[in-house]
């Protein structure tokens, strides 16, 4: 699929008229299958129904009227109350928040309700008719569109319900606990497809010699439009480079920017590049005016940073909020930590190499999470002495030597930030107290097992 095509559909899924568009086009067609029946019909059952049954087209036109006038305003209601939570959302979490809440389905699937129950009753009206008065041949019958007025009510109750789950609803999505909850998982869950793992096949034990691939014997293709790079076609690369038996550099991934002119990819091949095979390679990336979530873990890093950062801030002040979001980012350091890190060569289905594509390390992710947030959590000691304890466990379950020292090092990095800013002494001491015992834990590995199953800092508290 064209990169392109991809970013469309990613936008679709992401906007907050996709799924109230479907459904306001569902009830259409919902719509002139029961004025259908209707017509076709005569379903005396419904005079037996008695409180169901309608036996004018007059009433029946004052019960939609009712129910389609009911319906927008309803909607209106909720689209305004999810523009509150918006806003808020932006000014208090920042707003990169914003298109988590657009994306939400239940707020969605909410407008969509509201909209195709109004949409189903303003085409039902028109079905509802008053016939000729006389025994003319050709005269107009009455025409009392009992099914789809049953429909309508179904519909409505529905709604009802609908109505009272949204106002359930706004209050969690506003609940800071339950976003960084949100992004953290998705965080977790991401890291699984890290790029560029889903990019063709892997051979971790395969020597590659980078020396054939002299970056000054490979032919450039230039970018001929600027902005975030937000989706990148993976097979579409790998069958290009495979029908003309090519290796492919890429120098960016999701989330980098990229200006007019400068080399999305580097191709050796032992045909000359025509302009079609450029232009092929140049549609399997798909760039726009933002970072997105899609094929871009740091994105999401940067989400639980930004949240951290302004929950630090001296105008809302609130560390808890900031330790909450430290213990995603223990669950996503632990989640890294332990999956198998991609190759950056990536291979065909005949074990050839097409694709050399670094992905992203460790020390860059840990930077994103730790480095970034630094002169945030050091400045707090409630914050700075939570993050020495998840710093000091995520080392000591590290499952590499280069791991470990990465996570050593922002400790050690914290802690000299936070002596130099922080004023009190006592703070200080804390600080000091709570590195020495960190190094001791992280020296002695029987010292750590014991404090992690101990009622102290590192451990549990039951």
């Amino acid at each position: 699929m064209n990169a392109r095509l991809i970013k469309l559909w990613q936008d679709l899924q992401g906007s907050y008229y996709f799924i109230p568009g479907i459904m306001a086009l569902g009830s259409i067609v919902l719509a002139l299958i029961t004025s259908q029946i209707d017509r076709t019909y005569d379903y005396t059952i419904f005079r037996k129904l008695g409180w169901f049954y309608s036996n004018t087209p007059d009433s029946a036109r004052v019960i939609l009227s009712t129910i389609a006038g009911s319906m927008i305003t309803v909607a209106g209601v909720t689209f305004s109350m999810t523009m509150v939570a918006v806003s808020s959302a932006a000014a208090q979490y920042g707003p990169r928040l914003i298109g988590n809440f657009m994306r939400d389905r239940a707020n969605q699937f909410t407008l969509g309700t509201f909209t195709s129950t109004f949409v189903y009753c303003l085409i039902i009206l028109r079905v509802a008719r008053t016939g000729d008065e006389g025994d003319a041949k050709d005269a107009i019958v009455d025409l009392v569109p009992n099914f789809s007025l049953l429909v309508a009510l179904a519909m409505t109750l529905g709604s009802v319900a609908v109505l009272i789950y949204f106002v359930h609803h706004i209050p969690e999505t506003l609940n800071v606990g339950n976003i960084t909850s949100r992004v953290g998982r998705k965080l977790r869950d991401d890291i699984a497809a890290t790029f560029p793992e889903n990019l063709g096949d892997t051979d971790l034990h395969a020597k590659v010699d980078e020396s054939d691939y002299d970056l000054q014997r490979s032919i450039s293709i230039e970018a001929q439009a600027e902005g975030y790079l937000q989706a990148i076609d993976n097979e579409a690369i790998i069958k290009f480079a495979e029908k003309h038996d090519a290796v492919v550099r890429l120098q960016y991934r999701p989330g980098d920017f990229i200006i007019k002119g400068n080399v999305l990819l580097n191709v050796w091949m032992r045909d000359e590049l025509s302009v079609e095979l450029g232009n092929d390679f140049r549609r399997c990336f798909a760039m726009g005016r933002e970072r997105t979530a899609y094929q871009n873990t740091l994105f999401l890093a940067d989400e639980l940073v930004e949240i951290l950062g302004r929950a630090l801030s001296p105008g809302i002040n609130d560390p808890f909020t900031a330790i909450n979001c430290m213990n995603w980012f223990h669950s996503a350091t632990n989640a890294m930590s332990t999956a198998r890190p991609p190759s950056a060569y990536r291979y065909d289905e005949q074990g050839n190499l097409r694709v050399i594509a670094h992905p992203i390390s460790f020390d860059r992710f840990a930077g994103v999470l730790f480095g970034q947030s630094r002169p945030y959590v050091a400045a707090d000691r409630n914050a700075a002495l939570h993050m020495m304890t998840i710093l000091t466990e995520s080392a000591a379950e590290a499952k590499t030597p280069h791991q470990k020292d990465v996570l050593i090092r922002h400790l050690e990095e914290l802690k000299e930030t936070a002596m130099e800013v922080l004023p009190s002494k006592t703070d200080k001491a804390d600080i000091k107290a709570r590195f020495a015992e960190a190094k001791k834990m992280l020296k002695d590995r029987n010292h750590y097992l014991n404090r992690r199953n101990s009622q102290t800092w590192i451990g549990g508290r039951a």
